[in-house]
């Protein structure tokens, strides 16, 4: 009974370190575009009337479900005159999305403690608890980890045989991520085999519970769009039967297995196979796991934050492999040997990368642009009518949710498929346009082009490496720019080393 009560009482406070972990790094950090360019920036354009739009939102391949429900929050706020606080229009939605991942978190702990054992269940909790990669993402405003956090749920509810509920959040996950159908497809028998005698009726029950949010989705799409949007078919056209996903590039079949997978599960990883060989949940859990990585590797475009849907079903194999390898050493009298300080080892170094992971990755890697973002909208607040140029990458910067001014005037690059592409070179003097990467952009000569119909800017965003063309171009125009203020980004070479705001020391600016 008093090592059940330290348990709780030490996961209680890991869980509290992690929520708190986990919403100070999503100030601190960049992780992907998408976390402000399928939210706050969505919400932002349909609050205030001007920002910016990706082309996938002109294309219908996204659900408005996320940025409307971040746009509920700005018109609150509104109310009250806040709504243009950095609190409203960044932080709050974050909270939100923590608040989610907190109650997900809570139900992986029910899930993996009935699917696997109470020892299992426990051990697998900790691998979730301590993973950098679940508090590196937890307060995100990523698809993702939406869905995760709902996979956690559903996972529950599945297991315990609430399958109204559960067939209510299949229907939200898949409305919102139609990808989520891949994860669950094999799961299809288990539905199946928890369905009561009364088969057909309860099968009308939770098919209708499934419909309620992909109908209230379509509603809610075809409305913000003037037109019937079925984003989960526009989605699945474009990057299935178009091939549309190698826009965002394209990797190697096995880089999930040499890249994707171990960051996730370090040293717990050589336990994964294993699970073919533990009980019938955990072998079914592995081939569930299995059929989402296999067909996850065909699809051309992979990131790590792709494996964090099948994140809830690895931790409990590693666990319960861990635990049935564990059991079956103490009968054979073995697990004191080279065997049990192998396992011993194993866990205690999936623990220490992990926070090692979370400290470096949290609060030392890409963590320039956010301060850099938040100096210039310092800077600017006292301004009328500022000026800014983000000359970065196109969206690798939070724009408008991060740099808010009523009255600013924002140069940035855009990029899109060939098809969307005029979306943004129209009514433009000359729009900043990337068409095959930031390398083969020629910044002085778009520099100059730009200067011709637009006043230069009181400030310029941008990577180390850039700025000196950056200061040359502005410089044969006439203008003068130094380096007032430089934030350190990231030590990886595919990252910008150091982030820098060029301030302009021409009278002809004003």
């Amino acid at each position: 009974m008093e090592q059940i009560k330290n348990y709780r009482h030490g996961v209680q406070i890991a869980f509290a370190i992690k929520v708190l972990l986990a919403i100070t790094i999503s100030r601190l950090s960049d992780f992907v575009p998408d976390e402000y360019w399928q939210s706050t920036e969505v919400a932002y354009v349909l609050h205030f009337g001007r920002g910016h739009l990706m082309w996938e939102w002109h294309a219908n391949i996204r659900s408005y479900i996320p940025p409307v429900i971040i746009l509920i929050v700005y018109k609150i706020a509104s109310l009250f005159n806040c709504d243009g606080s950095f609190l409203i229009l960044v932080i709050v939605p974050q909270i939100l999305q923590l608040a989610l991942s907190a109650v997900g978190w809570n139900y992986f702990s029910r899930f993996a403690s009935t699917r696997v054992g109470s020892n299992a269940g426990k051990l697998a909790t900790i691998f979730m608890l301590v993973s950098w990669f679940t508090t590196f993402c937890g307060a995100r405003l990523i698809s993702n980890q939406t869905e995760m956090s709902l996979n956690c749920i559903a996972l529950y509810l599945l297991e315990i045989g609430d399958l109204a509920k559960f067939s209510f959040i299949m229907g939200l996950n898949f409305a919102l991520r139609p990808t989520a159908a891949i994860l669950w497809l094999p799961f299809l028998p288990e539905f199946c085999g928890k369905l009561t005698d009364t088969t057909f009726k309860n099968f009308l029950k939770c098919l209708t519970f499934v419909a309620l949010p992909m109908v209230g989705a379509l509603a809610l799409d075809s409305m913000m769009t003037s037109n019937l949007s079925i984003t989960w078919l526009e989605f699945f056209k474009f990057n299935f039967l178009s091939g549309g996903s190698a826009e965002f590039g394209v990797h190697s079949p096995y880089w999930y297995l040499y890249s994707g997978l171990p960051s996730v599960l370090g040293p717990l990883l050589a336990f994964l196979p294993f699970g073919y060989f533990c009980s019938k949940k955990t072998r079914l859990l592995t081939i569930y796991a299995t059929f989402y990585i296999v067909v996850y590797s065909f699809i051309p475009h992979k990131e790590i934050r792709f494996l964090l849907p099948v994140t809830p079903l690895l931790f409990p194999i590693c666990a319960s492999v861990v635990s049935t390898l564990i059991k079956k050493g103490v009968e054979a009298n073995k697990i004191d040997g080279l065997f049990g300080t192998y396992l011993k080892f194993a866990v205690k170094l999936f623990i220490g990368l992990n926070i090692g992971a979370t400290i470096f990755l949290g609060f030392f890697h890409q963590c320039g642009v956010k301060r850099a973002t938040a100096d210039i909208s310092e800077k600017i607040s006292e301004m009328d009518a500022p000026r800014v140029w983000i000359m970065t990458p196109c969206y690798a910067v939070p724009i408008f949710s991060h740099i808010h001014h009523p009255n600013i005037e924002l140069e940035y690059y855009k990029c899109a498929p060939k098809e969307f592409r005029h979306l943004y070179t129209n009514g433009s003097a000359y729009p900043l346009i990337q068409t095959n990467g930031f390398a083969t952009v020629n910044l002085h000569q778009d520099i100059l082009k730009k200067l011709v119909g637009a006043k230069a800017p009181h400030f310029i965003l941008a990577f180390q490496e850039h700025v000196p063309k950056i200061i040359a171009a502005f410089d044969k125009a006439g203008y003068e720019y130094k380096v007032c203020a430089t934030y350190f980004d990231s030590l990886v070479d595919d990252f910008g080393g150091a982030v820098e705001i060029l301030c302009s020391y021409s009278c002809r600016l004003m």
